[in-house]
């Protein structure tokens, strides 16, 4: 499907003052049409898009303040304001309050959002970062939402509330520890066979810990254990875990360097799934998703073939346990393996 967007932009500064305005328009060579769901009766329409939109952003002493509102004409209307603060030398905070209408459309959009598109959704954020010395930091954040229109696999309207703790230590310049707790509250239709769907409560917990150390110039290593816990309604909790090992050789001036991890998780089911990084090839890199039972590994190398010339190698596996088949329909693979090769060359002018 083809598409054309054009637009334009002005902007005015003057001192700690910043605003500006966009405008433009998205063309589609196909026409978009809605499924009969009820969640999906405020999708856009249509092949053609226009949007218009004010910002702003201005530094008061210790204080940023930045919002932006927009809208897509004929439909919804979406909005954030926000302020960072310097409250000392040690403590920072955050502010944001986002209000995005149900039939709001903007395909270019990357505000604050808990859902995937900034539609559908109110919320507040709030965040504290406190770093007392140069070995400690400690993090924080508080997000409250609400979704007034349904969505897929939730028939009403629906709130929720997401929790983050983050403490870091690093003692030396070649040593860190970082431990992590997350909890996260949704709303989603019951599992039960009954009548009339109603809402369960759906809270997912995590916790990570995680060691990264340098044993000389060349070889650093890092080790995570990460445990999930998810449970649905009254239904019995699910217990899922991640371990694994990185290990990074890199040596100054090496014609080859490269990454290699050897990881083994368990969880009971794709609800508990965990998600870790992945280094990749140049320009390239991943979130791993841990689900089911078995072993990850991955190697990337680089190799410097010439002054100009470099070539990028990986190859990734995963071994599922206790499973004939991985992966369904189309993608479906015979066997418990799934593995992945990526050649990447490069010549700079």
């Amino acid at each position: 499907m083809s598409q054309r967007v054009f637009g334009a932009v002005v902007q005015y500064n003057k001192n700690e003052l910043s605003i500006g305005g966009i405008a433009y328009q998205s063309k589609y060579g196909n026409s978009f049409i809605t499924q009969s769901a009820i969640y999906d009766r405020f999708s856009f329409t249509g092949n053609s898009l226009t949007n218009v939109g004010l910002y702003y952003n201005y530094t008061y002493k210790n204080i940023y303040f930045f919002g932006e509102g927009g809208k897509s004409l004929n439909s919804g209307l979406a909005y954030v304001n926000g302020a960072l603060i310097s409250l000392s030398s040690t403590v920072s905070a955050a502010i944001t309050y986002r209000d995005y209408d149900k039939n709001y459309h903007n395909f270019f959009n990357q505000a604050l959002a808990e859902a995937s598109e900034a539609v559908n959704e109110k919320g507040l954020y709030a965040g504290l970062n406190i770093i007392p010395n140069k070995r400690w930091s400690f993090s924080i954040y508080g997000d409250y939402f609400q979704f007034p229109w349904l969505k897929y696999r939730v028939d009403a309207p629906s709130k929720g509330y997401e929790i983050l703790s983050q403490a870091i230590y690093t003692p030396s310049k070649t040593f860190k520890i970082v431990a992590r707790f997350k909890t996260e509250n949704k709303q989603q239709n019951t599992d039960l066979e009954v009548p009339i769907n109603y809402l369960d409560d759906v809270k997912k917990e995590g916790y990570r810990v995680e060691v990264s150390w340098q044993l000389n110039k060349k070889w650093s290593f890092q080790n995570r254990a990460e445990v999930s816990q998810y449970r649905k309604g009254e239904a019995n909790r699910e217990f899922g875990y991640l371990v694994y090992q990185d290990v990074d050789y890199s040596p100054m001036f090496s014609k080859i360097t490269g990454n290699l991890r050897i990881a083994y998780f368990n969880t009971p089911s794709y609800n508990s799934r965990i998600y870790a990084y992945e280094d990749d090839v140049l320009y390239s890199f991943a979130f791993g998703m841990y689900s089911g039972k078995g072993f990850r590994t991955y190697l990337n190398l680089k190799y410097n073939l010439a002054k100009k010339l470099n070539i990028w190698a990986r190859y990734a596996m995963f071994i599922y346990k206790d499973v004939e088949t991985v992966g369904s329909y189309l993608d479906e693979i015979q066997g418990n393996k799934k593995s992945e090769i990526k050649i990447q060359l490069r010549y700079q002018f």
